[in-house]
């Protein structure tokens, strides 16, 4: 039989400058009192709980998160002048030493935003409750004093941009960084002993960021539990220990680690039921906002006084938008562009710190790179049964925990979306997106792929543009250009000119184009000394009808080569050359901006979204083989130039194309929600070449 419950209010500061005016606490603590309420501690809370003690009468009790310096100036007096009492929860990195304080001590009190910063910044935690000050609630005030962390630590939950640190950015950025930097980044901020978080790492003047594992969380609620606890036993001198989690966040990990830590119980900020048989490590309470009047306590006193009522009018706390594992899918075997994207991406999130699992066919030529590099491979044997597939795929979510799918190629795109219908029947919840990184004409079907998704991926603008045009939403579509691991090394040019296509004999790669530009320059210039390399063909007898005997004989064609033999041709080669009729952005181009070489490329897909025609590279129309013919004779000639060129390519990939500013950019994309703008941005190529 439903009976009654026990309401907990959660207060912070009582000023005029925050939270709320002691008027009006005063009215809440008055509406109480007449309803006939009675303040119990967290204590006598615990033993309700437990089923030590009744809940014979009408009781509430008072929660106030931080001791700020208004609880001891303006709620104490409040509360001992009703004979009510209070729950006050202390920041033991806060607590500072000094006499008790009187208000005229006190000129001027802080909001709880400029208190927390300059306690974060500038180690002054003069507006919050010191040391004697707290002795004296629980000695002389006969008030509870319990823990609250020690420095009630924030982290960047996730990647969802929340502007540059400004003077304005929530407080808990100054707990992040530590210094004010107005270059740096901001996200959406969560409890480091909920989430575990991005972090900020430094290296040479830039910012990366690299998750925390839950062993690393853990070691760190560990240690600041035993901190803070240590402290807080020496204030209050209590058997029975209570927490209360910053911003009322928590899950299992931290629950453990505060049963571990020796807490009888914690405060959390759902709203349930606080009676007979409620878990002591989950009480509830309700937050009471600064605009909150006597009538609004009136009314959630008689909703969470009633146990029936408190049950129906729940609020419980779930970790959203925590991506903590992804998944990478396709049913190609090759390492085709795509393929290679995919593993690039894997290690950029690996770098993050992000766990990857990917689901690959058996014998997949990406196994033993992925494997190499720590991503968990489970094999798919059948990706033609759709529904099979999708049934498979969704138990190794359920498996793996995954936040995250992330789709490669068209068959992997149907299996997911089924996937996600499948979900929706009980299984684990979790985002996915499409890659895209061509441009010719989407699947018909790619409207209502991205609806039951969350969007698309694409490896350029210039492939987005595509799919909005087949009528693919705006808010659906996104740009995260590829990225390129180079070695670092500064590349070994041979002593001849060299120029080098790198692609396939497909007609979209325009390898024709490629070799009448050749034979066209050749047969006004013999370019002697110079060498024309074609990898990704191999017969280069079916061409005699467009090219001349010498021509083809002059162009080397080391055929199909494993991907380290090409990056090792492009980091010995001078110019790069791209004659595509139809491309969005191909991986060689960042690998031939990563080896430093000058770029003639055809004004085909996004290529223009990198090149500016004559700074870093010289653009021509697609087809034009006059004009390819003319690009190369003009870099051959000009070796400074081309120099130049390659030098602020290699800055453009190293800046913009980075496992890092990959990482980066897949973590904001897959963070987004409904309602956030789709990350299209191009990369600021102008600044860093005037720079």
């Amino acid at each position: 039989m439903l009976g009654k419950s026990v309401p907990v209010f959660c207060y912070h500061a009582v000023c005029e400058e925050d939270g709320h005016s002691p008027a009006t606490f005063a009215s809440h603590l008055d509406m109480m009192l007449e309803m006939g309420f009675k303040t119990i501690t967290a204590d006598h809370l615990y033993e309700i709980c437990m089923g030590r003690k009744p809940i014979d009468d009408k009781y509430v009790v008072l929660t106030f998160d931080d001791c700020h310096i208004s609880n001891w100036i303006n709620v104490v007096p409040m509360l001992e002048e009703r004979g009510m009492t209070g729950v006050f929860f202390a920041v033991s990195d806060f607590i500072g030493q000094g006499k008790i304080r009187v208000r005229a001590d006190v000129p001027q009190m802080l909001t709880m935003r400029e208190s927390f910063i300059k306690a974060l910044s500038e180690n002054d935690t003069s507006q919050f409750m010191n040391e004697a000050e707290l002795k004296s609630l629980v000695h002389d005030k006969g008030m509870e004093v319990y823990a609250h962390t020690c420095r009630h630590q924030g982290c960047f939950k996730d990647f969802r941009f929340k502007g540059n640190f400004s003077v304005d950015s929530h407080w808990s950025t100054w707990g992040v960084y530590r210094k004010f930097n107005s270059e740096l980044p901001t996200y959406d901020y969560g409890s480091a002993f909920a989430f575990n978080g991005f972090w900020p790492q430094f290296r040479k003047g830039k910012v990366a960021f690299k998750r925390r594992s839950d062993d690393e969380r853990r070691k760190y609620i560990r240690d600041d539990f035993k901190r803070c606890l240590e402290k807080i036993k020496k204030i209050n001198g209590c058997r029975r220990q209570f927490f209360c989690w910053p911003w009322g966040d928590f899950d299992n990990l931290g629950m453990q680690e505060a049963s571990a830590a020796g807490f009888c119980g914690t405060f959390t900020l759902e709203r349930f039921a606080n009676t007979l048989g409620t878990d002591p490590m989950r009480i509830n309470r309700i937050g009471v906002g600064p605009s909150k009047d006597a009538a609004w306590i009136k009314q959630r006193l008689h909703m969470y006084s009633n146990e029936a009522s408190a049950m129906l009018c729940f609020k419980f706390f779930s970790k959203r938008n925590d991506i903590g594992k992804l998944l990478y899918i396709t049913d190609t075997d090759k390492l085709s562009g795509g393929s290679r994207q995919l593993i690039n991406s894997a290690r950029a999130m690996l770098q993050a710190g992000v766990g990857v699992v990917s689901v690959l066919k058996p014998g997949s030529k990406l196994i033993p790179e992925l494997e190499e590099m720590g991503v968990e491979v489970v094999l798919l044997d059948d990706f033609k049964n759709m529904l099979t597939a999708a049934g498979f795929l969704s138990s190794v979510i359920e498996e793996h925990q995954v936040d995250v799918v992330h789709t490669y190629h068209n068959r992997a795109v149907k299996i997911g979306c089924i996937a996600k219908g499948l979900s929706l029947l009980g299984g684990r919840k979790f985002k996915l997106f499409f890659n895209r990184g061509v441009i010719y004409k989407p699947n018909p079907l790619a409207p209502l792929f991205s609806l039951i998704g969350n969007g698309y991926i694409c490896n350029s603008a210039k492939s987005r543009e595509v799919l909005l045009k087949h009528f693919v939403l705006p808010k659906r579509a996104q740009v995260v250009y590829n990225s390129f691991v180079g070695g670092g090394r500064k590349p070994k040019r041979s002593a001849e000119t060299s120029i080098i296509y790198v692609g396939n004999e497909g007609h979209a790669k325009g390898p024709d184009v490629y070799i009448k530009a050749v034979d066209g320059l050749l047969s006004q210039d013999k370019c002697e000394g110079v060498r024309f390399i074609a990898v990704g063909m191999e017969d280069l007898s079916a061409y005699k009808d467009i090219a001349s005997a010498s021509t083809l004989e002059r162009i080397e064609c080391p055929g199909y080569i494993p991907h380290e033999e090409v990056v090792k041709l492009l980091a010995s080669s001078h110019i790069y050359v791209m004659s595509s009729r139809q491309e969005s952005m191909p991986n060689t181009l960042l690998e031939a901006f990563e080896c430093g070489l000058a770029a003639i490329c055809t004004k085909a897909g996004g290529t223009a979204e990198l090149i500016r025609d004559g700074v870093n590279g010289l653009l021509c129309e697609v087809e034009d083989t006059e004009a390819l013919a003319q690009s190369m004779k003009r870099l051959i000639d000009d070796g400074e130039l081309r120099s130049e060129m390659g030098r602020l390519n290699r800055r453009i990939v190293r800046s913009f194309m980075s496992s890092t500013a990959k990482a980066q950019a897949l973590l904001k994309v897959y963070s987004s929600i409904p309602g956030d703008k789709p990350q299209i941005a191009l990369p600021d190529i102008d600044s860093l070449i005037k720079g």
